[in-house]
Parts: C-alpha cells; sequence; structure tokens
C-alpha cells in the first residue's frame, strides 16, 4: 500500500512537471516577480489612511500590471491558476520570502551605514564643541589670573614672564618710562621751573597833586 501511495506521488509530479502553462497565465518565472510587487503594494496601502488607499489603489496596481505587461484579468487567471497546483504555489511563495528577506536585509543594512556616518559626524561635532568649550574655560581662567598679573611686552624676553603687581614695581615702571630713573640715581633732582613775575593787570592810578577843596554854598540872590 505504501509502494502504491509513493507511486501515485511520483506519477503526479511528474505528471505536473511537464504540465505547459496555458495560454494567458503569467509564466512560473515571471510569478514570483509579479507576486512580490503586488504584496508590497498590498503593505502600502495598508500603511495609508483608508481615502487615501482607495484614491491611490487603482493607480498602483495599474502602475504593477504595466510594468510587467499584463492585466488585471490575466493575473487574476493566474493566481486561480496556481493556487490550483499547491506545489507550484509552494514554490512561488518560497522565492518570494527569499526576495523579501534579501530586501529587508539591504534596507536594515543601508539605516545602520546610515546610523554610523551620522554617529561618526555627531562624535566629530561633539569633540569640536567640547574643545571650544574646553578653550573658553582655560581662556576665562587665563584671564582671571591676568588680571592679578603684569605684563610688559619687550623684546626682552625676561619681561615675558608675569610679574605680580605691587605698588613699588608700578613706581619703578613708571620711573623707567619717564626717564627719572637715571636721574634720581645720580642724586640729581629735577629743579622746578623759574617762577615768573607777576605783572599788574591794570596801570597804576596816579596820585592827584591839588586835591579839591571844599568851599561853603553861597547864597543865592
Amino acid at each position: 500500500m505504501q509502494r502504491l501511495l509513493t507511486g501515485i506521488t511520483i506519477l503526479v509530479l511528474c505528471i505536473s512537471c511537464g504540465e505547459k502553462i496555458p495560454d494567458g497565465i503569467i509564466p512560473q518565472k515571471k510569478m514570483p516577480d509579479v507576486l512580490l510587487d503586488v504584496h508590497l503594494v498590498d503593505g502600502q496601502l495598508t500603511s495609508m489612511p483608508i481615502d487615501s488607499a482607495r484614491a491611490y489603489r487603482n493607480a498602483y496596481y495599474a502602475a504593477v500590471f504595466d510594468r510587467y505587461g499584463i492585466d488585471s484579468i490575466a493575473f487574476r487567471r493566474s493566481v486561480e491558476f496556481y493556487s490550483t497546483r499547491p506545489y507550484i504555489l509552494n514554490d512561488l511563495y518560497i522565492a518570494v520570502e527569499k526576495r523579501l528577506e534579501a530586501m529587508n536585509l539591504a534596507e536594515q543594512k543601508a539605516v545602520e551605514e546610515r546610523y554610523t556616518v551620522q554617529r561618526k559626524a555627531d562624535s566629530v561635532s561633539n569633540a569640536r564643541r567640547l574643545d571650544s568649550l574646553q578653550r573658553i574655560t582655560r581662556d576665562s581662567l587665563d584671564f582671571k589670573r591676568r588680571r592679578y598679573l603684569l605684563f610688559l611686552h619687550a623684546p626682552d624676553s625676561i619681561y615675558g614672564s608675569p610679574e605680580p603687581v605691587t605698588h613699588e614695581l608700578l613706581h619703578d615702571r613708571l620711573l623707567e618710562s619717564t626717564r627719572l630713573r637715571s636721574l634720581i640715581s645720580e642724586g640729581q633732582h629735577p629743579s622746578p621751573p623759574a617762577k615768573r613775575p607777576l605783572k599788574p593787570s591794570q596801570p597804576p592810578v596816579k596820585a592827584v597833586e591839588n586835591p579839591p577843596v571844599l568851599r561853603p554854598m553861597e547864597k543865592i540872590k
């Protein structure tokens, strides 16, 4: 009995393998590509709002059928034909699943590559930002320290180092800038300028030689 069932199964397989695809049916080699695009359209329409899906449904399917040179009638007949032959339909969907898996892997790889590039760019940007913040902090600290230090920009390297600001140091630097240190060291003191004689603003009033004499008033006649 078991041998009989095995023989019948082999006979059915041989007949199906040698079966000719009738006219108007999509060939078996072409059918996985058609099914793949149709299922992709199904997924796209499912993710859209109902009103939008109804508006674009016919256009999406028409684009798929035009791509393969078929129409909706040929597609429906092909689906009915292969549905009555499960062994062929199973092979078709195995090929479709492999194609979908390859597409998913490619998409995942592309996303990971974009993420890696973005992460590197963010790392560089964060490093530059951190370096800028550290430089600002360092400059602010240097500025705070320099507020209590004195720098003299001179060709001599001695003046290149900071020195604490003191009253004596400022006094000595003032003497150096005004060239008074050499005079003080030689014991010479600058003499104050000579005072000019004061000039009267108005000429002196001359004394009157004959002062006026008061006379008694005469009676008017």
